[in-house]
């Protein structure tokens, strides 16, 4: 592009000197008035050339155009002609320079200055001298420069237009691949998001069984000796845990959903509690209040998850004998509170569990807390969709 403007400015020079010449022998200019023409053409080459190395989007850039044309004017004002044909040149070419390197708006504002500028001598020629002849020069000249002008302009037009579509095109690429990039970020969290969550409904299920069926064979192991009946029985019951356990972890697996039966929140709850205490002999007081709605049933199987994590962990890790829960159920919110009797911990490291379980409440806007000394206690609330 530089290159190209470059030639094109080294061939006006070229082009304008000529001119001059073939005008100045044309009018056989002599001594002074010689002078004042040369310095004139000095002058106008001059902003020529400072143009050439300014912005094309500068306030001064379109003002030497104005320059250029008062430069020319003058010229054939010291002219001894009424009309030279070859100053009337010098406009043409300020006409094509401004509407190609102009704006559109800017270079039509130019050229019909200069074309207003180049007729005032044949207006003054038909003035001194009313004739058809001097008519037709006239209309043929402004035909010739408004023909110029109009093709000039449409050339800018299309020039911009393109332009236009190339940056468009431009930012349609890069848009294109910014949503290549989003929706590719988008994949990858999802898969994060469904293995994190497969992993924490196999942990849940399998951790929770797991921890029924070993203090079910701990306790089996110990009456062997003492009570076989007993014994027995713990160990049909621990059969059972383990095909529950199987069961449960295929569902998992399968469907990817969790435990089907929470469309029952209440229901599934209760038996959850109820089972989990038959299998571990660990007390637990289950209190719900409030409506449950069984459409929610995202966040009704996050709840599920929830306190049976809870319930699980204070008799795997707190070794508890008792443990509270309490659910309240809103139109906006559910509430949990799980709280045990258990060994608690001065230091409490988040595992697995834990994490789950703050993940699955932040899932839904909520907020949990962790307290633990004389037992363990895990509170928080859970936003249904939209209502937080």
């Amino acid at each position: 592009m530089e290159k190209g403007k470059r030639l094109f400015y080294i061939l006006k020079a070229l082009l304008l000197t000529l001119l001059f010449c073939i005008a100045v022998y044309f009018e056989n200019a002599q001594q002074q008035r010689l002078y004042v023409l040369i310095f004139i053409f000095a002058v106008y080459m001059a902003v020529g050339f400072g143009r050439s190395l300014a912005r094309s989007d500068n306030n001064l850039y379109c003002l030497s155009f104005i320059l250029d044309i008062a430069l020319v004017y003058i010229l054939e004002y010291n002219s001894r002609l009424l009309i030279n044909y070859f100053f009337h040149f010098f406009y043409i070419v300020i006409l094509l320079e401004s509407s190609l390197q102009l704006g559109l708006r800017r270079g039509m504002m130019i050229g019909s200055a200069t074309v207003l500028v180049s007729l005032i001598k044949y207006i003054y020629l038909i003035y001194y001298k009313l004739n058809l002849s001097n008519i037709s020069q006239l209309a043929f000249f402004l035909m010739v420069n408004v023909l110029i002008l109009v093709v000039t302009g449409f050339a800018q037009h299309n020039k911009e237009e393109r332009e236009r579509k190339d940056i468009l095109y431009k930012e349609l690429l890069d848009a294109h691949k910014k949503l290549k990039q989003y929706a590719d970020e988008v994949n990858r969290l999802s898969v994060v998001d469904e293995r994190n969550r497969i992993a924490r409904d196999i942990h849940d299920t399998l951790g929770h069984n797991m921890t029924a069926l070993i203090m079910q064979l701990q306790m089996g192991l110990h009456l062997m000796k003492e009570n076989s009946a007993k014994a027995e029985e713990l160990m049909v019951s621990s059969v059972k845990t383990a095909k529950d356990s199987m069961a449960a972890i295929r569902e998992v697996v399968e469907t990817l959903r969790g435990v089907g039966t929470v469309s029952e929140p209440v229901e599934s709850l209760r038996k959850l509690i109820s089972e989990f205490s038959a299998r571990t002999g660990v007390a637990i007081e289950l209190d719900i209040t409030g409506e449950t709605n069984p459409q929610d049933s995202a966040v009704n199987i996050a709840v599920y998850r929830i306190i049976q994590e809870a319930v699980t962990n204070a008799v795997r890790h707190g070794n508890a004998s008792r443990i509270s829960v309490k659910l309240d159920y809103s139109k906006e919110s559910i509430r949990f509170y799980a709280a045990d009797n258990g060994v608690g911990s001065d230091n409490v490291k988040e595992g697995y569990g834990l994490k789950g379980i703050r993940e699955r409440v932040e899932a839904f806007g909520g907020k949990v807390e962790i307290e633990s000394g004389d037992g363990f206690c895990i509170k928080g609330i859970l936003y249904l969709e939209g209502k937080k």
